[in-house]
């Protein structure tokens, strides 16, 4: 489990930010020091040039005497790590250090005994040829602070590193007993519970988004499976009648054709029993293939009020033919841009509009409108007809249901099936609307494309 830790990315995060945070220690440290020690100096330089300039008005105003009494008054003073010299073509004449050779400007000067073993730092000048004064400080105090200010950084970056190895473990303990989580909750879902989901803090974080997408797809995949486990049911049952009718169709010709025209009706018979079961077959095929949501990968931008113009015109002579009224009603304000698949939304109205067309009698009035209703684009195919009762509204969109009046009438009870498994597709609500009047109404509600 300790070993795990290293190996989770919020422990890695952590190394990372704390090696940063320790190399800008470092540079500081370095930036800090070189600053310091250069400004120390400075300071020492400035002190030991105003005693120069002191010890040089003395000796302008009453000559070397007052020079001498000038460098022995700054001895006196409270600084013991003051070091001064006055000497007159190479002999000490004043001051606490031995002579030395006359250089102007900064000087350094190495430890020595005559220094108490210390560095001292200062400044040289002629007063007047051959009389010689340096003035200069050792740098104890110097290396004082920079050892100090090297101290600090030093625990700074003990602490930083502490500070990166316990938030490390902290945020790695907090990361594995969530990623922990989410593995138990996949394998319990492997095992077979595919109710589980992982479980969400509503934290946000990168897990969060990370486990809401995982639920989203276990939740895409029930349904699939769900899906999958419905056609099948529909397969074996919906098609056992159309099949027992076949085979009852071919005993018969067994048993009672006598002559070769009889077998040929009875066969003719059969085969158009067989394809009504294969067009049931690839009605339940395609309804399925629609609800797994494949078909998304051919959506495009789509005028919804073009489409159904389009639709009007291809069945407005059915209506005629039929006796019926096909108009079309779009709103001025209707600018309903939308994604879809053209294919599958033409399937859908059509089997809207057969529908009304083959259920309704004659002298009915259809009618395709389109408006904008609570930012959706919302269309409607009505009529004017007889009407279904509101408890059958909702049996309506099951497979294969038909009501006892629609019986004699051609199809498989498949039509608003398609027709709402297309409207799920795009995200559309569908729903059945009793009309002001008698009729009925059929209402899908599509999002706009500036909310996809």
């Amino acid at each position: 489990m300790r070993n795990r830790f290293l190996h989770t990315e919020g422990f890695r995060l952590s190394a990372l930010y704390a090696g940063v945070f320790a190399l800008s220690v470092v540079i500081l440290g370095a930036f800090v020091l070189v600053i310091t020690n250069q400004a120390l100096r400075d300071q020492i330089v400035a002190f030991s040039a105003s005693d120069i300039a002191a010890i040089r008005n003395g000796y302008a105003s009453e000559g070397v005497h007052e020079a001498r009494e000038v460098v022995h008054q700054l001895m006196a003073g409270p600084a013991p790590s003051d070091f001064y010299l006055l000497q007159e073509e190479g002999r000490a004449m004043e001051g606490n250090l031995p002579a030395m050779p006359a250089h102007t400007g900064t000087l350094q000067i190495a430890a020595s005994p005559a220094t108490r073993g210390h560095e001292v730092l200062g400044v040289g000048a002629f007063l007047a040829p051959g009389l010689y004064v340096f003035s200069g400080r050792d740098t104890t105090e110097l290396r004082a602070v920079q050892t100090h200010i090297l101290h600090v950084m030093l625990e700074l970056f003990a602490a930083a590193m502490l500070l990166a190895v316990a938030g490390g473990t902290l945020v790695s303990r907090s990361f594995l007993r969530r990623t922990d989580a989410m593995a138990r909750t996949c394998r319990d879902i492997m095992d077979g519970d595919l109710t589980l989901r992982i479980p969400v803090r509503g934290t946000q974080d990168e897990l969060d988004r990370l486990a809401e997408a995982i639920n989203e797809m276990l939740s895409r995949i029930v349904a699939l499976m769900e899906n999958l486990s419905q056609v099948s049911n529909d397969i074996a049952h919906d098609l056992r009648t159309p099949v027992t009718h076949l085979r009852h169709r071919l005993e018969r010709a067994r048993t009672d054709s006598k002559t070769t025209d009889e077998y040929g009706v009875a066969l003719e018979a059969a085969i158009a029993k067989a394809d009504e079961i294969l067009g049931l077959f690839a009605a339940l095929l395609r309804i399925a293939q629609i609800e797994g949501g494949a078909r998304r990968a051919a959506f495009q931008r789509l005028e919804l009020g073009a489409l159904l113009a389009q639709m009007r015109d291809l069945f407005e002579p059915v209506a005629d033919e039929a006796g019926h009224v096909l108009q079309l009603s779009v709103t001025k304000e209707a600018g309903a841009i939308i994604r879809g698949d053209r294919q599958l939304l033409t399937q859908l109205f059509s089997n809207l509009i057969e529908n009304a067309i083959v259920h309704t009698p004659p002298g009915t009035c259809i009618t395709l409108s389109l408006g904008l209703e609570e930012g959706r684009a919302v269309a409607r195919v009505s009529d004017d007809g007889l009407g279904v009762p509101r408890e059958e509204h909702e049996r309506l969109f099951r497979r294969l249901y038909r009501r006892e009046a629609s019986r004699t009438q051609p199809g498989y009870g498949l039509g608003l099936s398609l027709a709402a498994a297309v409207a799920e597709l795009h995200g559309a609500v569908i729903r059945i609307r009793d009309g002001a009047g008698p009729g009925l109404s059929v209402e899908i509600a599509f999002p706009l494309l500036r909310d996809l």
